[in-house]
């Protein structure tokens, strides 16, 4: 029988070959104007909003010996900062590993190689590689890294703003990890660790909030008088001068943008639609997960604490419901429920532990369970408005049949 350490070993070694293979088949050797764009923004203009990767890149622009302002060095750059990403990403989940006890090795193994698959063919992809989720998804894994450490625990006070300073929906997409970790530590803990954790949640909420609402509302002032510069960072960044124009008339000029996209959600929810339908075994399973967690705890502390654990992906409802970039909102809750789970195993949390080793022995002696492994890759990678390239096929094909897309 081998021991922990070469068991993890074989898994990190298996697990780092498999998602290399993902990496090459998925990358396509660009980054589009979107994500290129974004390094156009910067905070020479001002405390602006989505400004914190293009300001570390024209500072890394200002102290290195190459011109960084062109195309074929972004490029370079973004290979690099995406594996610096994915290193971190098979290092959480080692962290994990390590933390845990080794009968509930299988479940969470699955759990995190599942979460890498789905993570490493996404932000390798044309459509996100380079895009500034991957900063807001690493700062998520960085957080929850110190709160399974529980050291310096004040740390997610800078760390959580500075993904919301990486992109505001931060604050939608991945803060949930942060808060619903921090609750946990909140109902765990006895009266001194319950101040401790209360005042930094109340803090980091109330500062990203703040951060928040001052890039919505307040930080898009002087956008006439810096346009022609950020176009001319734009041009020199992105493949043969295409910036994104969109995104420079929304982030730079303040234009609303939400009646121009009707058409999209239309197809969002009829997407949507099929991805949910498509998607029933895992909510079924799922749903049997915490509902067999609600049912075996007897504390209302402790109902509460499951409470959020099961509902934190609802700080998503907002972009589901108002935006239209549903591959990316599919993602974010994905790598929730993925995150906290594995975070809270890693914790010593028991009864998640016991809970998450008997829902993997009840579905894996079923004779349809190898479908559960292989039934998600068929939906990776995550795109943009197109959920996936199977649902983005899928609602085309029937548009073209029935005519979904024109209601």
């Amino acid at each position: 029988m081998m021991d922990k350490k070469t068991e993890i070993r074989n898994i990190m070694l298996s697990n780092i070959i498999f998602c290399f293979a993902i990496a090459v088949c998925t990358y396509q050797g660009v980054v589009r104007s979107y994500n290129s764009t974004m390094l156009a923004l910067s905070y020479r203009y001002g405390f602006t909003s989505r400004s914190l990767l293009g300001s570390i890149y024209h500072l890394l622009n200002d102290i290195l010996p190459i011109n960084m302002m062109d195309y074929s060095v972004v490029l370079v750059f973004a290979v690099i900062v995406t594996a610096c990403f994915y290193a971190l990403l098979f290092y959480f989940m080692y962290f994990a590993l390590k933390r845990c006890q080794e009968e509930y090795f299988k479940p969470l193994v699955f759990i995190l190689f599942l979460l890498n698959v789905v993570t490493v063919a996404t932000f390798t992809s044309s459509y996100n590689f380079f895009r500034v989720d991957l900063f807001m998804m690493a700062v998520a894994i960085i957080s929850a890294i110190v709160m399974i450490k529980d050291k310096a625990v004040w740390m997610m006070l800078p760390i959580s703003c500075i993904g919301v300073m990486f992109h505001q929906g931060f604050v939608f997409m991945y803060f949930n990890i942060a808060l619903v970790l921090l609750i946990c530590r909140f109902f765990d803990g006895d009266k001194k660790a319950k101040i401790k954790y209360g005042v930094v949640f109340a803090l980091t909420f109330a500062i990203c909030s703040g951060l928040f609402l001052w890039f919505e509302l307040f930080s898009r002032t002087n956008g006439a008088a810096i346009i022609n510069d950020v176009l001319a960072d734009a041009r020199a960044v992105s493949l043969d001068g295409h910036y994104h124009s969109t995104l420079l008339q929304h982030e730079v000029l303040g234009v609303d943008l939400a009646e121009d996209e009707w058409e999209w959600h239309k197809m969002n929810i009829m997407q949507m639609g099929f991805f949910v339908v498509l998607s029933l075994p895992w909510i079924w399973i799922a749903i049997d997960f915490f509902k067999g967690i609600f049912k075996g705890v007897n504390s209302r502390a402790d109902k509460i604490k499951y409470f959020f654990v099961a509902a934190g992906a609802l700080t998503m409802l907002p972009d589901y419901l108002l935006k239209i970039d549903y591959g990316r909102w599919v993602m974010s809750t994905i790598a929730y429920y993925a995150i906290v789970i594995v975070s809270l195993v890693a914790m010593g949390d028991l009864f998640i532990c016991k809970r998450l080793l008997e829902t993997y022995e009840k579905y894996k002696s079923k004779s349809w369970s190898l479908l559960l492994f292989v039934y998600p890759i068929m939906f990776i990678p995550f795109n943009d408005v197109d959920i996936d390239g199977f649902m983005q096929q899928l609602s085309a094909w029937l548009n073209g049949i029935v005519g979904f897309f024109s209601f």
